[in-house]
């Protein structure tokens, strides 16, 4: 072979060109297209998923200082029943207890009054029998001085 012709190129180099870049984009075709298709739709789910998950951790966020607020207000709720509840039982404790000394003190001057005319009528029996036994010790005094 002379070196002119190896110069210059000839008709098999030329087809193993074609056929080279022919194999090129049958293997683009058959395994890189879908394989870079796959790879995509991968990174776009996740993507997704990662966005949804923020979405969620967001809500998840309102959902925790919403729960809370409400265990707040039914903390403060509770506290103001149990304070109105107990104001109620001291009201009602004051009430009792004025009720009780009222009868207490009814029931005292009722027994004072009874105590009372008890005495005065023991006090009246022992006049009575005091002017009886006057009578008596007088009516022996004349009995002997007569």
């Amino acid at each position: 072979m002379d070196i002119q012709q190896a110069m210059y190129p000839n008709a098999t180099l030329l087809i193993q060109a074609v056929l080279f870049l022919v194999f090129v984009a049958l293997l683009r075709w058959v395994l890189i297209k879908p394989y870079t298709q796959v790879i995509e739709e991968r990174e776009n789910l996740i993507n997704k998923n990662f966005e949804e998950s923020l979405v969620l951790k967001e809500e998840a966020q309102k959902l925790l200082t919403q729960a809370k607020e409400i265990l707040e207000k039914g903390r403060i709720e509770s506290n103001q029943i149990l304070e109105q509840a107990r104001r109620e039982a001291e009201k009602y404790k004051a009430e009792l207890l004025s009720k009780v000394e009222l009868e207490a003190q009814q029931e005292v001057s009722k027994a004072v009054e009874e105590i009372r005319n008890s005495l005065q009528e023991e006090k009246r029996k022992l006049d009575e029998r005091i002017r009886e036994i006057g009578e008596l010790i007088a009516s022996k005094v004349i009995e002997e001085a007569a």
